[in-house]
C-alpha cells in the first residue's frame, strides 16, 4: 500500500532510465540517410578500409597526381606518340630535300608537339655536309642542321658522325592527323644519311 502511494510519473520514467543505462539498452541504429548528415562532416577515417568512394562521388577532373595509380591510366589518350626507323637514306641532289623517316600522330585533342629525330651522317669518298630538318605537315620546324666533315673525310660505315635534332611546336597543333618528317639533302660532297629515326609525341596545351 505505501509503495502504490509513492509511485508518480516522474518515478516510473526515472527507473526505466536507469535500468536502461545498467543494462546497456540504448537504441540501435543501423542506416543512417543522406538527410541525416551534415554536408561536410563525413572524414576520410570515418570510409571503411578506404573502398566506399566511387567514381560518381568525385567531381570531374577533381582528382590530382598523388590520389591516382598512375598504372591505371591509358597514357595513349592524353600522350600519344609515334616513332619510325626505315633504314639508311642517300639523298642524291643538293636542290631537292628527301624525306629519309617520317611518321603519322593522331591528336585527339589540341597539343603541343615534341619531336626528336636522330641519324648518322656518313661522308662517302671525302669531306662532305648534309642539311637535315624536321617538318610538321610538310612545314619546316626549328632550325636546319648541317651535319658532316669540312676538310677530310673522317667517316665510315661503321664510324659515322651521330646528330639528333629536337623540336618542340610554339603553339598547339590542331586535333588531327599530323605528319613529321625528317628531310635531308646534299650540301657538300657525297652524303648519306644511315639508320634514320623520327619520333613524336603530343604535350598537353594547358
Amino acid at each position: 500500500m505505501r509503495i502504490r502511494r509513492h509511485l508518480s510519473y516522474a518515478n516510473v520514467v526515472a527507473t526505466l532510465a536507469l535500468l536502461l543505462a545498467l543494462g546497456g539498452g540504448a537504441y540501435a541504429i543501423d542506416k543512417v540517410s543522406s538527410s541525416e548528415i551534415v554536408n561536410g562532416t563525413i572524414k576520410s577515417v570515418d570510409l571503411k578500409n578506404g573502398k566506399a568512394v566511387r567514381a560518381a562521388d568525385v567531381r570531374r577532373n577533381g582528382l590530382r597526381g598523388k590520389q591516382i595509380d598512375e598504372r591505371t591510366l591509358d597514357a595513349a589518350r592524353f600522350a600519344p606518340v609515334t616513332g619510325s626507323g626505315p633504314g639508311d637514306c642517300n639523298p642524291t641532289s643538293s636542290t631537292s630535300l628527301v624525306e629519309c623517316a617520317r611518321t603519322k600522330l593522331r591528336l585527339t585533342g589540341p597539343a603541343r608537339m615534341l619531336v626528336v629525330a636522330t641519324g648518322d651522317q656518313e661522308s662517302v669518298g671525302g669531306p662532305a655536309q648534309a642539311i637535315c630538318e624536321i617538318r610538321i605537315d610538310g612545314r619546316v620546324s626549328g632550325l636546319p642542321g648541317q651535319p658532316g666533315e669540312e676538310t677530310r673525310d673522317n667517316t665510315s660505315s661503321t664510324a659515322t658522325n651521330g646528330f639528333a635534332r629536337t623540336v618542340v611546336t610554339a603553339d598547339p597543333l590542331q586535333k588531327g592527323t599530323h605528319r613529321v618528317a625528317l628531310a635531308c639533302k646534299e650540301f657538300t660532297g657525297d652524303v648519306r644519311i644511315d639508320v634514320p629515326t623520327i619520333a613524336a609525341i603530343a604535350i598537353s596545351s594547358r
